[in-house]
């Protein structure tokens, strides 16, 4: 019994009567489920995590034939810190005696079998207030409920945006749950921006620019941001790699951590991304074109 999540469709904000607004937490996926003597841990593509996470044997404390859906994350000052989580979660070795599990929360927001009861045909919000009544009863924080309001939301992702979250899930409110499907009864709306940067250098391959460092201007000078991935076509990544050959630096003109040819800071992109993380950098940046 080891269904795969129900997966979003994106969006862009919205208001409707019929759907649930709840924070898109920034962590990591994952379901779980009780056995008769044990519980397990799984994430989107099926791989086990239950090893990593010793300390959510307290999902024990459910009833045996009951599986939930959730986010794992670290809370900082009521957001998610992915990438202190993904430190946590790309761990190779077990965790030391005595380690502090700091702020790992697994946030719940589904509740898919009951005591050995599918719940995947019932609405969604059925199979919440059932997951509410659970939880309050165990009353463990590490085991939190995924809060959300009904109606206003272009208003509320305006307010999470603003604390920090990375987004927004919007759920009807009588959708079934659909295992390993991608279904427009749940929709992921993420804040965009489009952000100018400055090429300070670049990663060649075979086919042109495979990555750009890019920094952007602040009032202490630049600053570097992040590195760019997506976007290119075949034609911008030859044209990309022609145009800075011809502007090379020895040193990056600003702090980067990573290895790459560097460049006079003379040319200006434009990256569309998803906000920033908590270090500064951008979030999912994809290039957009150059800056003439």
């Amino acid at each position: 019994m080891k269904p795969l999540p129900m997966l979003a469709t994106k969006a862009a904000p919205f208001d409707s009567e019929d759907y649930l607004f709840e924070v898109k937490w920034d962590g990591v996926r994952a379901l779980a489920a009780v056995e008769q003597d044990s519980w397990s841990l799984w994430g989107r593509h099926g791989v086990d995590y239950t090893a990593r996470y010793p300390e959510l044997a307290v999902l024990g404390r459910l009833p045996r034939g009951t599986v939930v859906d959730g986010e794992l994350v670290v809370l900082g000052q009521g957001r998610a810190d992915l990438p202190a989580l993904l430190r946590r979660h790309l761990r190779r070795q077990p965790l030391p005696a005595g380690y502090a599990t700091g702020s790992l929360c697994y946030v719940l927001f589904d509740l898919l079998y009951l005591s050995g009861h599918a719940l995947l045909k019932e609405p969604l919000m059925r199979r919440r207030a059932l997951l509410r009544e659970l939880l309050d009863e165990i009353k463990d924080p590490m085991l939190a409920y995924s809060d959300g309001v009904v109606g206003a939301g272009q208003a509320f992702f305006d307010q999470v945006v603003a604390e920090g979250h990375e987004g927004v899930m919007a759920k009807h409110q009588a959708s079934r749950y659909l295992p390993g499907q991608r279904s427009p009864t749940w929709r992921k709306i993420k804040p965009a921006l489009m952000v100018p940067g400055v090429i300070i250098g670049y990663q060649g391959g075979r086919w042109g620019v495979q990555r750009l460092c890019v920094a952007t201007v602040r009032k202490d000078g630049l600053r570097y941001v992040g590195q760019v991935t997506r976007g290119f076509t075949a034609s911008q990544a030859v044209a990309l790699e022609k145009r800075l050959i011809k502007i090379p630096r020895a040193r990056p003109v600003t702090p980067c951590p990573h290895r790459a040819c560097w460049v006079e800071p003379e040319l200006y992109c434009r990256v569309h991304c998803q906000g920033w993380t908590c270090h500064g950098r951008l979030r999912h940046p994809i290039f957009r074109g150059l800056l003439e």
